[in-house]
């Protein structure tokens, strides 16, 4: 989830260019599920079910326009969280950079955490086509603080129908829900399988490890079904 972003997977060039060529309207469609949710290093739930849509729009050459939308709900015995989030990015593509800013609402429901407005920018590098950097430093309106984060993102083809994924970061905060300083890291590995250019389904795996007091160690499984159109 910022997650959200970013279905969870940074696909490979052949694979995006397989995908990418049978998607006229440019619009994704995920359902998934996890067995924990974690949130910037804070677990909210478990057995979490997410449903997701997002869509691109090329500006010009070099700018563009995204906007996601999800829906998560907790199910576990004595869950009652529920999430829904909108997430909208302006971004400038260069050859090897990206830059821009990203504004997102939250509203959440059962949780310590406190619906709000999020804006700020954002940074990523290629340093090849395998392998990405990112950073963020967003204002959180409901945690009434700065949240930083730096996150690599390696993916490698297995086949042309396939490909694994393996994405760790560290998050820095000001005064976020009691915790300052460096927060927390978190680590995902992921499997991704194409049954169609246009249908996938992509288990995986992660971690999030405290970095001080607040934060939360959480070892966590799931899934995510993605249809593109």
């Amino acid at each position: 989830m910022k997650t959200l972003l970013c279905i969870g997977t940074l696909a490979t060039a052949v694979a995006q260019a397989e995908v990418e060529s049978e998607i006229p309207w440019g619009i994704e469609a995920v359902t998934g599920y996890r067995s924990e949710l974690v949130h910037r290093g804070f677990k909210l739930a478990d057995d979490v079910y997410d449903y997701q849509l997002e869509t691109e729009i090329a500006l010009s050459n070099d700018w563009s326009f995204n906007f996601s939308a999800m829906y998560a709900t907790g199910t576990g015995k004595g869950n009652d969280y529920s999430e829904t989030t909108g997430i909208a990015e302006l971004r400038y593509d260069a050859t090897n950079w990206s830059a821009g800013w990203m504004l997102g609402f939250r509203d959440f429901t059962a949780t310590f955490f406190r619906d709000g407005w999020e804006s700020g920018p954002f940074v990523s590098y290629r340093f090849s086509e395998d392998l990405e950097a990112r950073a963020e430093y967003l204002y959180d309106e409901g945690g009434e603080s700065f949240y930083g984060a730096l996150q690599l993102s390696w993916s490698r083809a297995l086949s042309e129908k396939s490909f694994v994924s393996v994405r760790g970061g560290v998050s820095h905060v000001e005064d976020y829900y009691g915790s300052k300083g460096f927060h927390a890291m978190d680590f995902r590995v992921s499997y991704t399988y194409l049954f169609l250019s246009n249908v996938s389904l992509t288990p995986f795996i992660g971690s999030s490890v405290a970095l001080d007091n607040q934060a939360d160690d959480v070892l966590l499984g799931g899934v995510w079904f993605e249809v593109t159109f």
